[in-house]
């Protein structure tokens, strides 16, 4: 069975709108201050004093790392993925769990340093911080579980445009 519409919505949704958070705000933890533009600094800046990110404002080590094979992994697929999604190509199924499992394998580090980080000024702090970066988690984690359990996750339809291997000739379909 084909994936529905409205995954197909919320999943280029996602990718629409991570691309400008990876580049504007969690680009900051490892790119020199002298490549982030103002206004950038100043969201980051609201981002840390109202929900309290002690990973955006101390950027451990650990943390560093994620961002980035995010910039240099997550980011490139945000646009292919869109893409994919959008256009229904099927070619995406493999490209999709690779990025769906490595994306939600390093939330969970993420969101258990929320759960458990001193740096948390109150309960409420923490969940609503924990709330914001879930949707990182749970939207990637689908991605990989549907397109895993569909051969072709667009139906036949998907295949439009892919190159079919015959002997020595390739053919588009």
């Amino acid at each position: 069975m084909a994936l529905n519409a409205t995954f197909r919505a919320v999943v280029c949704v996602f990718f629409l709108t991570h691309i400008p958070a990876t580049i504007l705000m969690d680009s900051q933890a490892i790119l020199p201050a002298s490549m982030v533009p103002g206004f950038a600094k100043e969201l980051l800046a609201f981002h840390i004093d109202r929900h309290h990110d002690p990973l955006m404002a101390q950027q451990p080590v650990w943390f560093k790392s994620l961002i980035l094979f995010e910039i240099l992994f997550q980011l490139p697929f945000f646009f292919v993925g869109f893409y994919a999604f959008y256009m229904r190509r099927n070619w995406v199924r493999i490209p999709g769990i690779v990025y769906g499992v490595h994306t939600a394998t390093t939330l969970l580090p993420i969101l258990a340093e929320i759960t458990y980080s001193k740096a948390m000024p109150t309960k409420q702090a923490r969940t609503v911080l924990f709330y914001i970066y879930l949707p990182y988690l749970i939207i990637p984690a689908l991605i990989a579980l549907l397109l895993a359990l569909e051969e072709k996750p667009f139906g036949k339809a998907g295949d439009a445009g892919a190159v079919q291997r015959t002997g020595d000739k390739a053919k588009r379909r």
